[in-house]
């Protein structure tokens, strides 16, 4: 394997506690009660503004204005982000064996540079956000961009994520596997329903499924 495409938020980033506590507190803000983890954790399948748009629930607040709140609060937030164990040693080594790195996430600048504070941006070729598609996952245009950067057949790469628009958005893609790492937001059984190649635990196992070879 010549590629690999992360997710990022829930995938490399663990941003769990900082999401539910963002979210939290701007329901909270413009709702007057705070959604809660299980409504959280439903919505977070799409694009900043669609998660917002499903999270509050407040019609008659300006629309721009709930996002620019969402916006410092999601700045808040990045105290409590961290790696997952293993992202910091994993890296690396799919460099050392000539496999390309690259992400596509829904989030937007905010999440590239958590990568860039964390340590570990330099081992990406590329990074694409939501502001640099039109069609957000499972639409597969993110992935296609990858591709076309790398110069990398999709079935040269695979695509690891933690919810069913990264299995659905690396199925379109036509990736050689889909991996579902099962710590993030997205649940064992609509993981293995989507159609992903493997479930794992955590970020060192993609190494016993991906196959990645060093590059002649």
């Amino acid at each position: 394997m010549r590629a690999v495409i992360f997710d990022l938020d829930g995938t490399l980033l663990d941003c769990r506690e900082g999401i539910f506590w963002q979210y939290e507190q701007l329901t909270k803000e413009f709702d007057g009660a705070p959604a809660t983890r299980k409504e959280i954790a439903a919505a977070m399948h799409g694009t900043v503004d669609q998660v917002v748009r499903a999270l509050v629930k407040n019609t008659d607040a300006d629309f721009e204005d709930i996002l620019k709140r969402h916006d410092d609060l999601r700045i808040e937030s990045l105290v409590r982000l961290r790696l997952y164990d293993g992202v910091a040693e994993l890296l690396p080594i799919l460099r050392r064996v000539g496999v390309r790195i690259a992400a596509v996430t829904s989030s937007n600048h905010h999440s590239v540079n958590a990568l860039d504070s964390l340590g570990v941006k330099k081992y990406f070729d590329v990074v694409v956000t939501a502001q640099h598609v039109k069609n957000p996952k499972p639409h597969p245009e993110g992935i296609e961009k990858v591709l076309d950067y790398l110069a990398i057949p999709a079935t040269e790469a695979v695509m690891v994520g933690d919810t069913i628009t990264d299995v659905i958005a690396g199925k379109r893609a036509g990736l050689a596997k889909t991996i579902a790492v099962t710590h993030g937001f997205g649940r064992l059984e609509e993981l293995r329903d989507a159609g992903a190649d493997h479930l794992v635990e955590d970020i060192p196992s993609i190494l016993d499924v991906m196959d990645a070879r060093v590059e002649a």
